[in-house]
């Protein structure tokens, strides 16, 4: 007999019937952050402020001349069109600099000098704006990327202010150069949020083709920017630890093609670093012992500059002999993965379940600096990139999410709010300041390399003589001088600091400033000339320049026999010197060698086809010769590069005289006229005689 409720009590509810047990969730136990949108435009914001003073800021001599300013794909693409310059910037042979194959950012500098209409004040501030532009962008990607993660709104905003204005990102940002930098985050980070996307999209059974595509375009995208993208896949790795995917054959087959991709990069860049010699190590010559220990090293000083990044230097000379703490250190950086083992076997172990994540951030931030930096400590020698600030703009992220993922917990406490938030204030006001204050540092040259200096004393002639490139570029010749008369004094050995003290010298003849003192000055300047020949050790590239810069030393003195002899020499070990042939020629058409002038200039022309003047000149000569018509073309050519060449129509209105063209002769003379360019008798006899 069933029994009836009991009046005012409680009745059981009848329970359910049992379900299948969900399946567990394969991006792990942690959610998406939603509403983070507000805190990133905040902290794009804040650093924008911050980095306000480096769109002001110049071009420096450290690399931006051969990447920008001296970039023979960049040259004339004014006059030319992008189209046509884009097949060599994407060239491995012709479109690396300085053995960097980072084709993306150089064609960004052509589209901006295109837009500013060439080089100039107008095309360094629109880099500078784009510069932090993309800076901005990758804030927003990483803020994006650690609210995918789960990190919560106030964490992830501050994981994405310290992205953006940690002291140790000034040099990525404020130097032209590093374009590179934030253009390959901007796709990288970019690429993982969408590789969570693509996570989250297997949970919920949907079709995520469409993702591994655009991933997959992206990462393209971030290898054509800096070599440094190849470690995308182990970064895919890492975030799949983070969120408990069973490390597995299947994560490794499932990357294919951005292993692929990695491993194509990775072998262009070693080709080209080749060719560029930066992979020999014939400057430190350290052995592998020294190598790993340099790693570690670099390594532990980076967690070091985490919290206090000081020094910070454009310039990072390698110390020789190496001092005793790149020994003791490495001792540091095992104890730093002991640590981290530690933390591996606590989040996993079952018992600390409800703290796994805590254990786990650290092994997450650890793995992934040390994938995204291990390319770049040094163990192999690839030129003198010791302890780059710049090499940290990617890495730092990992241990930017560990500090979000804390700040996000003890926020969340109101226990440990107050003092969680004035820690972090305090921190960001004082990497505030510093961040504008280390902008500063790459105004220009002068600023750079005086920072350089201010660390390096007098043990180092690199940043002299480079403050001295800055300061002779400038017409301020004393300054110049002194600078590189310090270098030599620092260095007495190294012979392309007499070249450049002699260019100095040479170049004070030439400006008109010195008109009592040119003669001395030339002879001052072949003086150091000759001392840097004299130099055992000097390089055959750098004997062939001091060669023929002496050869147009003796031919400004018109000593034009040891002239020639110089620049022959001086080509006979590099043909490929430009100014050799456009030196020699002037010394062969003053002794009245027409045809070997004639023939310099051709070779001239094939390396430069854009020199008007040249064009002029040997159309000129060969007018004279009473090859009327190539003389008209070569003149004409002239003429359509520099339109205000005043006396190519003039020699272009002889040439059409002569060949019986009144009319054509006619016209030149009169546009010659109108721009200044009187006749001569001679003119009037070539008019008469007609």
């Amino acid at each position: 007999m069933a029994k009836r409720p009991v009046p005012g009590k409680a009745q059981p509810r009848p329970q359910p019937k049992p379900q299948a047990k969900a399946k567990t969730a394969t991006v792990g136990t942690v959610g998406e952050s939603s509403g983070w949108l507000r805190f990133a435009l905040v902290a794009m914001a804040i650093t924008a402020l911050c980095y306000l003073p480096s769109i002001s800021n110049e071009l420096v001599n450290w690399d931006d001349d051969p990447n920008i300013t001296e970039n023979p794909n960049l040259q004339r693409i004014n006059e030319d069109g992008l189209a046509k310059a884009i097949p060599d910037i994407f060239s491995i042979e012709k479109g690396a600099v300085i053995g960097n194959y980072n084709p993306l950012p150089i064609l960004t500098f052509a589209v901006e000098k295109k837009i500013a209409g060439g080089f100039g004040e107008k095309h360094t501030r629109l880099i500078h704006i784009n510069n932090l532009l993309l800076h901005l962008l990758t804030v927003f990607f990483v803020i994006s990327l650690l609210a995918s993660m789960g990190i919560g709104n106030w964490g992830a905003f501050v994981g994405g202010l310290l992205f953006g204005i940690h002291p140790m990102r000034v040099e990525s940002v404020a130097w032209a150069t590093e374009r590179k930098d934030v253009l390959f985050a901007v796709f990288f980070f970019a690429a993982l949020v969408y590789y969570v996307k693509w996570l989250k999209q297997a949970e919920r059974g949907e079709n995520r083709s469409g993702t591994y595509i655009i991933m997959l375009f992206l990462a393209t995208l971030s290898c054509f920017s800096k070599v440094q993208a190849v470690t995308l896949p182990l970064s895919m790795l890492v975030l799949d630890y983070w969120f408990r995917r069973p490390i597995n054959f299947k994560l490794i087959l499932e990357k294919t093609p951005f292993w692929v991709l990695s491993l194509a990069f990775g072998l262009i860049n070693l080709y080209t670093l080749r060719q560029q010699g930066s992979t020999t190590d014939d400057v430190t010559d350290f052995n592998l012992l020294q190598r790993l220990a340099i790693g570690a090293y670099s390594f532990v000083i980076y967690l070091y500059k985490l919290v206090v990044p000081y020094p910070m230097s454009p310039l990072y000379p390698y110390p020789k002999p190496l001092p005793i703490e790149v020994y003791l250190l490495p001792v540091v950086f095992l104890a730093f993965w002991y640590f981290v083992w530690q933390m591996w076997k606590r989040g996993n172990t079952p018992s600390e379940e409800t703290r796994s994540n805590d254990y786990r951030i650290w092994v997450f931030g650890a793995l992934f600096m040390f994938f995204n930096v291990m390319f770049l400590l040094q163990v192999l020698g690839a030129g003198q990139g010791f302890k780059a600030d710049r090499f940290t703009y990617v890495p730092y992220f990992g241990f930017f999410a560990v500090a979000a993922w804390y700040f996000d917990k003890f926020y969340k406490s109101e226990k440990t709010r107050g003092l969680t938030t004035a820690l972090a204030a305090v921190f960001f006001i004082v990497s505030a300041v510093w961040t504008v204050r280390q902008i500063g540092v790459w105004k220009n040259g002068e600023t750079l390399w005086t920072h350089v200096i201010k660390y390096e004393g007098k043990s180092n002639s690199l940043p002299y003589w480079n403050r001295g490139q800055y300061y002779r570029s400038q017409g301020d010749f004393d300054r110049a001088l002194k600078d590189y008369t310090q270098a030599v004094a620092i260095n007495p050995q190294n012979s392309e600091l007499y070249n450049s003290r002699g260019k100095t010298y040479f170049d004070m003849a030439l400006s008109g400033k010195f008109n009592n003192q040119q003669r001395e000055l030339v002879q001052k300047a072949i003086k150091d000339y000759t001392d840097a020949l004299a130099i055992p050790t000097i390089k055959l590239k750098s004997k062939a320049e001091v060669l023929i810069n002496r050869g147009a030393a003796n031919g400004f003195l018109q000593n034009f026999e040891q002239s020639i002899q110089d620049i022959t020499e001086g080509l006979a070990i590099n043909p490929d010197n430009a100014n050799g042939y456009f030196n020699r020629s002037i010394a062969y058409y003053t002794m009245g060698q027409h045809d070997k002038a004639l023939a310099d200039y051709d070779a001239y022309l094939k390396y430069n086809p854009y020199s008007a003047e040249v064009w002029y000149e040997s159309g000129m000569i060969l007018r004279s010769k009473g090859q009327n018509q190539a003389a008209i073309e070569r003149l004409t050519r002239a003429i359509q590069l520099k339109p205000s060449l005043a006396i190519a129509y003039l020699e272009r209105a002889r040439a059409h005289a002569q060949a019986g063209n009144r009319a054509a002769a006619q016209q030149d003379y009169q546009r010659a006229q109108q721009m200044g360019a009187a006749k001569t008798e001679y003119d009037m006899r070539l008019e008469g005689g007609q």
